[in-house]
């Protein structure tokens, strides 16, 4: 069986709001000790290029923001409480812009997921975004990459919507403090795999 295409860089240059919806279905797919590890990304949140006060580039460019001005399609990790965040650069060079992985529905290196998290509870193992980095292998290493190569971690294309029968949701985002009414956060309804509180995935 041939393995799927990595998403290209075309697929991350759109607008981050259509970015963030267009990946919920895909597949998030990462290397661990040579075996795959991966899931269905059931939930994200899109930070804009402007007028986003909860957007890391929208205060001043830093070192750590740095790759959120690049091309399209790299990765940018962000440490929260000794854990990590993984996040997809969007549009064009300068804009400052990403979309927030969430949550994913495993699909391959169960075993693994378990192992790295250390419990079974479903709810427990890449639901949250400091999760799911957990359970693929996704730390500050993995900032800057370009995730279009198709090697240590790439998204590919997945099931899709109409074979998967996911219907997307909107909602606020979680957890920010400022740009807090904005519905920019993007969810497969119903799905046990999302975070937040119960009336946020129905």
């Amino acid at each position: 069986m041939t393995q799927p295409a990595p998403l290209n860089q075309t697929f991350y240059k759109a607008n981050t709001a259509q970015v963030a919806r267009n990946l919920i279905g895909k597949t998030l797919v990462s290397v661990i000790d040579r075996k795959l590890v991966s899931g269905t990304i059931v939930e994200t949140e899109a930070y804009l290029p402007s007028n986003d006060s909860a957007c890391h580039a929208s205060k001043h460019r830093t070192q750590r923001t740095e790759v959120m001005f690049g091309p399209a399609g790299f990765a940018y990790v962000y440490p929260i409480h000794a854990k990590y965040c993984f996040n997809i650069v969007t549009e064009s060079i300068e804009q400052g812009c990403a979309v927030l992985i969430r949550a994913l529905e495993p699909i391959s290196g169960r075993t693994t997921i378990e192992r790295r998290r250390g419990v079974q509870d479903p709810r427990r193992l890449t639901t949250g975004p400091a999760n799911l980095c957990q359970s693929l292998g996704i730390d500050r290493s993995t900032n800057g990459h370009d995730l279009t190569l198709g090697k240590k971690v790439w998204i590919e294309e997945g099931l899709g919507l109409t074979e998967s029968g996911i219907t997307i949701k909107t909602s606020r985002r979680i957890g920010v403090t400022s740009a807090k009414a904005r519905l920019l956060r993007f969810y497969s309804a119903g799905n046990p795999y999302v975070s937040g509180p119960l009336s946020t995935r129905t």
